[in-house]
């Protein structure tokens, strides 16, 4: 099959002896960090964490090895301002928000993997990356939702003209999310406002992630770019799609590391080549690798089946995207302060003992502990769909049906034909879904009890 393969390893459930052994490590100074810091921060942001701040582009060396040098300097200011100006009780708050519907180990895998296994430079990494969502107000943006953000300068009217949306897999499961470049305006929204919208689409991609599946593959169009546009309005235009651009590269650098499978740019101008000769050597050399020129249907192909590629990029899937309306009270949910307050309690109760648990797990090789530890994600995971709807708001992409809202992904793929065929829609999650997860979690619990285990 083309494309790039699903791993064979480094990832939950398919770890060598030495990548678990890293990830036990991982887990002992990533808690070792957070019971070494104060519990209240100090609030204060100074001028001096101001200078520290990481601003995208800015100072970027074109040596790979300094960049690995000026990365991990960067992150580890931040891990110690993290804790300083926010104290570990917020941090670990961020944090477990952060990890949502996932098994927290699949996200510390990713910033280990990202760091070559360096379980001091992963930890940094994280640290950096807690401490960027917080100063970042990342959950007020998908907990506000569509709804919430509605009043954001073009916030709206970027989902309304299709810059960019998700539909679709590759030929692996990951999802497509599509960046149609030439539908890009300079002054539709502020900067500010992009960078919001940015953070939504890959906090709402997360949510099309159906484990093991947690890679997106990323399609760049940039037919038109350049050519439709008068000489005045170009260069404002390549300034602004700059800056957009390394905004885009440092999450996946260093916000949701680990999640880019590949990111295809598709019918580039020639003015494009000037641009990619001075952003190339910017780019994270793991990320560089991962860009791909594409001019054709067939190179698509090559990553996208045929019948899920959108129609005006070659393909034969006749979906096309319309912004569903925000219907008024959809978060009604939200509405309900008790609500909340108990299904939160039921979470930071299972957050407990997990953490619990998970440190008797670094220090034991007993396959006791190891089932337990799989009982509690199975029981995070399920019990993590019942309080999504209080904290995060609703988007197209539960409007158009493909989230569920119990873990499962719908994806459907209409043809010029009226006879329903197969392969017009498919369903992901289903490993992982509420459901399942329930299933396997009274499994675990039953297995536990007959070795003699107590377990509630």
């Amino acid at each position: 099959m083309p494309g790039n393969p699903l791993p064979t390893d480094g990832v939950v459930g398919k770890l060598t002896p030495d990548q678990e052994k890293a990830l036990k490590a991982y887990w002992v100074e990533f808690l070792d960090l957070v019971d070494q810091s104060p519990v209240e921060g100090s609030g204060a942001h100074s001028a001096a964490m101001e200078a520290a701040g990481d601003k995208p582009g800015k100072d970027i060396p074109k040596d790979d090895a300094a960049k690995e040098r000026m990365k991990a300097e960067q992150e580890m200011r931040d891990a110690k301002l993290a804790f300083v100006e926010y104290g570990s009780k917020h941090f670990m708050d961020a944090y477990w928000r952060f990890i949502a519907m996932d098994d927290p180990d699949g996200i510390m895998l990713r910033f280990l993997r990202a760091r070559k296994w360096s379980s001091s430079a992963g930890v940094a990494m994280l640290a950096s990356c807690i401490k960027w969502r917080m100063g970042g107000d990342v959950e007020k943006i998908f907990e506000k939702g569509e709804e919430g953000m509605k009043g954001a300068e073009g916030f709206i009217r970027q989902m309304e003209i299709g810059k960019t949306y998700t539909q679709g897999t590759d030929h692996y499961g990951r999802p497509v999310c599509y960046i149609h470049v030439a539908k890009h305006r300079t002054y539709d929204q502020s900067p500010k406002a992009l960078e919001d919208f940015v953070i939504f689409q890959m906090e709402s991609i997360r949510c099309l992630f159906a484990p093991p599946i947690d890679k997106v593959c990323i399609v760049f169009d940039m037919t038109g770019f350049g050519i439709r546009n008068s000489a005045t309005d170009l260069w404002p235009r390549l300034q602004m799609d700059w800056r957009c651009i390394l905004f885009i590269v440092k999450c996946l650098e260093s916000y949701y590391p680990e999640s880019l499978n590949v990111m295809l740019i598709h019918n580039a101008p020639w003015v494009f080549q000037g641009i990619w000769k001075v952003l190339g050597p910017m780019l994270d050399p793991v990320v560089r690798n991962k860009i791909q020129m594409t001019k054709n249907t067939d190179d698509l192909c090559q990553h996208i089946p045929k019948a899920h590629l959108v129609r005006e990029l070659g393909g034969s899937s006749d979906w096309k995207w319309t912004y569903p309306p925000i219907v008024p009270g959809e978060n009604q949910a939200q509405q309900d302060l008790e609500g909340r307050k108990k299904h939160q309690a039921a979470r930071d109760a299972l957050i407990a003992e997990y953490v619990a648990v998970t440190r008797e797990w670094t220090k034991s090789d007993d396959p006791t502990i190891v089932k337990r530890r799989e009982l509690l994600v199975s029981r995070m995971r399920a019990q993590y769909h019942e309080l999504d709807p209080f904290i995060r708001g609703r988007g197209a992409y539960h409007r158009n049906g493909n989230i569920v809202g119990n873990g499962l992904v719908v994806w459907n793929y209409p043809s010029a034909s009226e006879e329903k065929t197969e392969g017009e829609w498919e369903v992901r999650g289903y490993e992982t879904c509420r459901e399942e997860c329930l299933l396997r979690a009274k499994q675990l619990q039953e297995e536990l009890r007959a070795t003699g285990a107590q377990v509630a």
